[in-house]
């Protein structure tokens, strides 16, 4: 076998030309260099030529290659959107909405009834004590999560427009106000209506009409409205760009100050965004006698039972593992697709919670966090403690120093240290573990073994916690470390593999 080696110097006023180089192949690859008087850049590529002097090119490289050709830049492509990017955003900034309203639900809705507690003296005090005062006190314990999730289209419509505006570099607060405007006018009509603590008996009709007020409903504020928010967002933006654009605005004069310059800048984009979704909203009524975000829902019903379901959920994993295994933040580039419906699920489960009706969604964000993404991407706390009692000294290391953040769900040290990334032993495991995971728990929680995903916990929260209070059911934290013992298996014979090659490499020195 020979062995061809192929270096380019590079001044580094000229290494932008040689980027698509380095991006194209995995073979080419740039190292710094730096000289006496100059920097440059050294790209280094070796051939190996087999017996009968053709390219040797083995399996992973090929597949590499191939990779690097076609999934890399899909994967740019989906990080680098920029209305996926806002959506991501916008939509994280709403998760600490969703973590309140969830903690003001645990307070308010206690996971048990006071007739099943056992006789466990003080403790069965507390509890029953607990319970009766949150029975007491349910309205008002209940008003932040009503101000916060149960209002969640209405922020996701803001933050999301805000967003979007600052990466065309337009005035996001006005963008974000325009098209939160907007969204109100199309999700929730005024509606007449009388106070149902005013109606008592011996009032005529002429005494209630006079007590009617006009009031907002929220029935499509809340998760039922997430996906009109996202489309409202962003044509109400795209709207807004494209008026500026044109230089299609109200001009102030010199010196009038720039905040009400600013604000007049806004009057036509509001105009023009209220008359077209208006429009659209009244077309829509008379067409369907719904309201726009009610055939936005028909409309996706499908692909919100489809992302729901066993082989949604198995496919989106794969991808996001995929992903991670060729280096790319996984999580982060299917995030734009995923959490809008996770937050829909969430919030619906949460409304069928606190009214005592049975839960129907199972992608959640427990469900993702403490599941799929055990101990992290590729679900490795299992592979940690293995790594723990490795025989080889490399491995063991290199164990002690992930368990730790691997507990709290932080896996970079595994993924980039072991590494997991391009690692052709571990591709099998890291891409199908957190699958094995979906499947048992999504089998469990159809046969309602365990409970569904009803409230948003860090993501930080360690595993069998997380699970345990995201589903308000002590037998999700019992089915997590299940699942841990479980990956422990699956990943044994590929550590077992890997740690023979490493105590080969280690006894050879």
């Amino acid at each position: 076998m020979e062995f061809e080696l192929h270096i380019i110097l590079v001044e580094s006023n000229y290494a932008s030309d040689f980027h698509d180089l380095e991006s194209s192949s995995i073979i080419w690859k740039g190292v710094l260099f730096i000289g006496k008087s100059e920097i440059f850049l050294v790209y280094a590529r070796y051939n190996v030529f087999n017996e009968k002097g053709g390219l040797d090119m083995n399996f992973m490289e090929k597949f590499n290659e191939l990779a690097n050709r076609t999934l890399v830049p899909i994967a740019d492509k989906l990080a680098n959107q920029r209305h996926l990017a806002a959506i991501r955003d916008g939509m994280v900034v709403a998760i600490p909405l969703s973590i309140m309203g969830g903690a003001c639900l645990i307070v308010s809705t206690p996971p048990f009834k006071p007739e099943t507690l056992p006789n466990w003296g003080f403790i069965t005090t507390m509890l029953t004590g607990w319970y009766n005062w949150a029975q007491a006190n349910k309205a008002a314990l209940l008003l932040p999560y009503n101000m916060t999730m149960a209002l969640m289209g209405l922020f996701i419509a803001f933050s999301i427009s805000y967003h979007l505006a600052k990466k065309y570099k337009l005035p996001g607060l006005n963008a974000a106000v325009v098209s939160t405007a907007v969204f109100l006018i199309v999700s929730a009509p005024t509606t007449s209506a009388v106070p149902a603590n005013l109606i008592t008996d011996g009032k005529s009709a002429t005494d209630l009409l006079a007590l009617a007020g006009s009031y907002l409903p929220t029935t499509y504020l809340d998760a039922k409205g997430i996906f009109t928010a996202i489309i409202v967002s962003i044509g109400c933006v795209e709207i807004m760009n494209f008026l500026f654009k044109k230089n299609v605005r109200i001009k102030m004069p010199e010196g009038v100050p720039p905040a009400i310059s600013s604000s007049f800048d806004a009057i036509l984009p509001l105009f023009i965004c209220v008359i077209v979704f208006y429009a659209l909203s009244l077309f829509v009524q008379n067409i369907s006698g719904q309201l726009l975000p009610s055939m936005i829902m028909t409309v996706l019903a499908p692909a919100v039972s489809g992302l729901d379901s066993l082989v949604g959920i198995c496919l989106i994993t794969i991808i996001a593992q995929t992903f991670w295994f060729f280096g790319l933040h996984g999580a982060s580039i299917t995030q734009p697709i995923r959490l809008p419906f996770m937050q829909m699920y969430l919030i619906t489960n949460i409304a069928a919670y606190s009214a005592g009706k049975p839960l129907v969604h199972f992608f959640t964000q427990p469900f993702w966090s403490y599941i799929i993404a055990l101990g992290g991407g590729g679900a490795t706390l299992g592979l940690c403690i293995l790594l723990v009692r490795s025989k080889s000294v490399e491995l063991r290391t290199l164990g002690k120093l992930s368990i730790g953040p691997a507990f709290f769900n932080i896996n970079e040290p595994i993924i980039f240290g072991l590494p997991m990334v391009l690692n052709p032993i571990m591709m099998i495991p890291f891409i199908f573990v957190p699958v094995v995971n979906s499947i048992i728990a999504y089998t469990c929680m159809a046969l309602n073994i365990v409970g569904k995903g009803v409230i948003e916990t860090p993501w930080t929260t360690p595993a069998p916690l997380g699970a345990a209070l995201g589903c308000m059911d002590i037998k999700a934290g019992i089915m997590v470390i299940g699942l841990i013992i479980l990956d422990m298996a699956l990943y044994y014979p590929f550590v077992k593999l890997l740690e023979k090659q490493k105590l080969e490499e280690e006894n050879s020195k």
